[in-house]
């Protein structure tokens, strides 16, 4: 067998683990997904309450991000997500056993700090060992296929959860409990083809790590697509972030036929942002097209969130626009992961991947916040409104990188 041969099989027995362990990640938490919000708001939580807990979350992550992100650089990704499954599994059985705001706060917190642990870890192991490999070429269809797998894996839990949710509101969570378990033993047989890393004594990895936290922060600053992906992130979460916790309530109440509703609701979503990722993969073009390509998604999603606030009178017709919504975010976020990933070096992956989140988390934060008490005083469907005003204002960011990418492109052209 020659050695073109042996590095084609290696690479493709890294696809398969890398989707698999992303397809049991997003099994885990999928469980709660649409019946989240419903459940805050069933242990006596306002809006402005409930936006306030997930922008806990938000905080949390902005502050231990870039940190995790580090400690998998320097210790390894599969030992950061096996840390943040088991924070996860934690976070999961206490909010089983909340009912006081406090107590959502503290499993909030768990729960980001799992979060960071795990976020970056896979796609920073997956990438690099595919780069090691000698895997060739764009991943735009890499990210779209995880984002589709994880998709389906949402799809699957979030239904099962529905249902559940409907006899017990609290069962879901042992559920997710269980799924990161489950998860975290994925990661640790699977996430293998790590590169070697020189071994550290214990009383040296704070200032490894702080080391790498302040070159990742340089390298973040100084490269200009990073920090204008990142950027870009942070506007469009901040506008998104309040949509997700307000749709499941809305319409919950608005069909009054039971939790099961919302999660045939999600899988329709979650359906059409499959439908998004697959007509990127399906359209022609190159990884030159993408900043041309993602203003125009990031535009008709902004439209599609406005017009789903102005029509919030109508249910189904607002559901018909987030479903179209839904089709230009699927589109968007496999194009942009891909895009950012490119341009950070493999020593620093994760913790630039968390350095981009960290841009994300802040912007959710501040948006949740004001999207509470906007949607405590004028309602959600004004809310969406907002919301979409604040997507399109990503769009100059996404365009502004074109220049750059034909540059590129001229640069990469041969000579004739």
């Amino acid at each position: 067998m020659t050695v073109d041969a042996n590095a084609s099989i290696t690479i493709k027995s890294i696809i398969r683990r890398y989707y698999a362990v992303w397809a049991m990640y997003s099994l885990a938490g999928g469980f709660l997904f649409g019946v989240y919000p419903i459940f805050l708001r069933s242990r006596g939580l306002d809006q402005l309450q409930i936006n306030a807990v997930l922008a806990t979350y938000f905080v949390v992550t902005f502050i231990t991000d870039v940190p995790t992100g580090a400690f998998a650089d320097a210790l390894g990704r599969r030992r950061s997500f096996m840390t943040g499954a088991v924070l996860r599994t934690i976070a999961f059985i206490t909010y089983f056993f909340a009912h006081q705001y406090w107590m959502f706060l503290i499993a909030e917190s768990i729960d980001g700090i799992g979060t960071t642990f795990g976020n970056g870890a896979i796609d920073a192991w997956g990438v690099d060992a595919l780069d090691q490999a000698g895997y060739e070429g764009v991943k735009d269809r890499l990210f779209s296929r995880v984002m589709q797998l994880s998709s389906a894996g949402f799809m699957c839990s979030a239904m099962i959860g529905a249902y559940v949710a409907d006899v017990n509101i609290a069962l879901p969570w042992l559920l997710g409990a269980a799924g990161y378990l489950v998860s975290g033993v994925f990661g640790a047989r699977l996430m293998r083809d790590e590169a070697p890393r020189a071994p550290l004594e214990l009383g040296a990895i704070p200032k490894h790590i702080s080391e790498r936290i302040s070159g990742g922060m340089r390298q973040g600053v100084s490269n200009r697509v990073v920090m204008i992906l990142s950027m870009a992130g942070a506007i469009t979460v901040g506008a998104w972030a309040p949509y997700w916790l307000e749709w499941p309530i809305m319409f919950n109440e608005r069909f009054a036929v039971g939790i099961w509703i919302i999660g045939w609701i999600y899988c329709g979503l979650t359906l059409a942002r499959m439908i998004g990722a697959e007509l990127m993969i399906r359209m022609p073009g190159d990884e030159y097209a993408r900043a041309g390509r993602i203003t125009g998604l990031i535009i008709g999603s902004g439209i599609a969130l406005l017009l789903a606030g102005v029509f919030g009178g109508k249910p189904l017709l607002a559901l018909a626009l987030l479903f179209v919504l839904n089709v230009f975010t699927g589109g968007s976020q496999p194009l942009v992961q891909s895009w950012f990933n490119e341009h950070i070096e493999s020593s620093q992956r994760a913790t630039l991947l968390s350095f981009s989140s960290t841009f994300q988390t802040a912007g959710g934060s501040i948006g949740l916040i004001a999207a509470g008490v906007i949607a405590d005083a004028s309602g959600i469907p004004f809310e969406w409104q907002v919301a979409g005003l604040i997507t399109l204002c990503a769009a100059p960011l996404y365009w502004s990188l074109r220049s750059r990418a034909q540059a590129e492109s001229a640069v990469a052209a041969p000579a004739k």
